[in-house]
């Protein structure tokens, strides 16, 4: 079985997976106590801290772990909307801004703060999958309290202009804050907060070949901002109550030693494999499309093609022993409709239904790729001459 699927959760690394182990033996007391096995464990926290700041360009400060992105994001978003009263007091409602195109996880809390009277405006995106700044310019009102922008989408991998809409936020109204959802991004291409200019950011450590359940919120020194969707002790600076997950917090920081460490590396490699993959079936598969920005303007190790006459879902399904693939996004599979994403990049049903997801990690070779294009290539024709 040739696993193809790693945007929506890579395999963890042997060192990741030893890590866990390690701090699972080794590193098993409370990282709140005093006494000596509290305080073995508060050091391995504080040292993958300190592999997250480093990987992104952070202090070790602005470093909260949380049990993944989808919870960075929540906190980032109602975090923010608190602040609407103390930004712009008698200012009205509050504004947020975001784009059609973001994961659940970020436009299901807006619809919450919409149903409180927080107004939220979605940004379009053109065909390459690229929001438009000139709207994002247009959109920004007195009272923005927060621009939430992914930095790569998780379904076709296209980059966001992430600098330059936070270049935008801050020329038109200095008291928005902006937030980035990177779950897709970090430890697949160079992430920095100075390069970025992000207020916030959420990462997922499953995305880049660390443990499940386990994240981080960056949180830019001296923003007010306030967990106002959990309450407990004041772990993690009062940002996020509940005892650490040490086991998971030390597996994350692996994996981002071994990001910072491989990082060139595995962009080249997943390039060259993802670009070759996409060469063999184009050859064999007619009308073969790219659904995304050029190759500069994706993650390297992520393509999402459109197969004429072909249902993505149904060579999923043909596929399901052979090569794991997704059709759309891994994360709200199920459904049959057409891929927002793809919808709001202007493409017909047909186009939607038709598209597959297909991504690459840091273990698969040039032998799985010509395997897997080879049954894909089989698989497609014969549900295409079915039809």
């Amino acid at each position: 079985m040739i696993y193809l699927d790693n945007n929506a959760s890579t395999r963890p690394a042997p060192e990741v997976s030893e890590a866990v182990c390690q701090a699972l033996d080794g590193f098993y007391g409370n990282p709140s106590s005093g006494h000596r096995y509290g305080l073995l464990a508060r050091s391995r926290i504080e040292w993958a801290r300190q592999r997250v700041a480093a990987l992104i360009g952070a202090e070790p400060a602005e470093i909260y772990f949380t049990s993944g992105a989808t919870e960075s994001n929540n906190i980032a978003i109602f975090g923010a909307a608190a602040l609407v009263r103390d930004f712009f007091p008698g200012g009205g409602p509050g504004h947020i801004i975001s784009q059609q195109t973001e994961h659940p996880a970020v436009l299901n809390p807006l619809k919450a703060l919409q149903a409180r009277g927080i107004e939220v405006t979605l940004l379009p995106v053109d065909g390459n999958g690229t929001v438009s700044l000139e709207a994002l310019e247009n959109e920004i009102r007195p009272d923005t309290v927060l621009v939430t922008i992914m930095h790569a989408n998780n379904e076709t991998g296209v980059v966001q202009p992430i600098r330059e809409a936070a270049g935008i936020c801050r020329a038109r109204n200095e008291k928005t804050l902006f937030h980035t959802d990177a779950a897709q991004s970090v430890g697949k291409i160079p992430v920095g907060i100075g390069a970025l200019g992000a207020d916030m950011l959420s990462i997922a450590a499953h995305k880049f070949h660390g443990p499940k359940g386990i994240g981080v919120l960056y949180i830019k020194k001296g923003l007010p901002l306030k967990n106002v969707i959990m309450f407990g002790a004041g772990h993690e600076r009062g940002m996020r109550p509940g005892t650490e997950n040490t086991p998971y917090i030390a597996g994350l920081g692996k994996a981002c030693e071994l990001a910072e460490k491989e990082l060139p590396m595995r962009m080249k490699r997943l390039q060259g494999l993802r670009d070759m993959l996409f060469g063999l079936l184009s050859a064999e598969l007619p009308g073969v499309k790219i659904n995304g920005g050029g190759a500069e303007k994706r993650l390297p190790n992520t393509l999402n093609i459109s197969i004429p006459g072909v249902d993505g879902n149904l060579l999923v399904e043909a596929l399901k022993d052979s090569v794991a693939i997704s059709a759309g996004s891994a994360c709200h599979e199920g459904r049959r409709s057409p891929s927002p994403v793809l919808k709001a990049m202007g493409a017909g049903d047909d186009e939607a239904f038709s598209s597959v997801r297909i991504t690459l990690g840091r273990e698969n070779t040039e032998e799985e790729i010509k395997e897997a294009a080879e049954n894909l290539r089989k698989a497609a024709l014969r549900l295409a001459q079915a039809r």
